[in-house]
């Protein structure tokens, strides 16, 4: 079975110099625009959320979120550690892995298992998965890239594209 994932990346966000912590920076009025435009895109594409796993970072869970207040029947994000910015690509590739084996048997929810998280983490992941020990994407702001993976083969997946947020309208 073929499982398509779709990789988002967390919308603009405080700049990292001010004087907060970085997990605690929250999205400007850009980002939050940008998380509009990525739901709208989406609904005219017929792109629908089954799953929706964000980083606990703030900015990351305000992208989603308002992305799937946005969006039409989207569920709300559902928040994992392993994609909290900095975790290791191998790590997170394995907690990827068991989400995508165990949702594996409903095709609903296996067809549309969507993440929110950071750079360089899902450039990181998106290449492993990819076959790549080295970074080959790389993921901007608000951006969609949407990949395939066989669960359980030993082929590595395939990109079948990446749209920046500026390319949405």
């Amino acid at each position: 079975m073929i499982t398509r994932l779709y990789f988002l990346r967390h919308a603009t966000a405080q700049d990292r110099h001010l004087p907060i912590p970085d997990a605690e920076r929250t999205l400007t009025e850009k980002g939050l625009g940008q998380a509009r435009a990525v739901a709208r895109f989406c609904e005219r594409q017929g792109l629908q959320p089954q799953r929706l796993l964000s980083s606990p970072l703030v900015r990351a869970v305000e992208t989603a979120t308002h992305f799937s207040q946005h969006l039409p029947d989207c569920p709300r994000p559902q928040v994992v550690d392993w994609l909290r910015l900095g975790t290791p690509v191998l790590h997170a590739l394995a907690e990827l892995r068991e989400v995508v084996s165990a949702n594996s048997g409903a095709t609903a929810d296996a067809d549309s298992l969507w993440l929110v998280g950071h750079e360089p983490d899902l450039s990181d992941l998106i290449s492993r998965l990819l076959g790549s020990t080295h970074p080959i994407v790389r993921v901007k702001k608000a951006s969609l890239t949407c990949i395939t993976v066989e669960p359980h083969g030993q082929q590595p997946g395939q990109l079948l594209w990446s749209v920046p947020c500026a390319l949405m309208g």
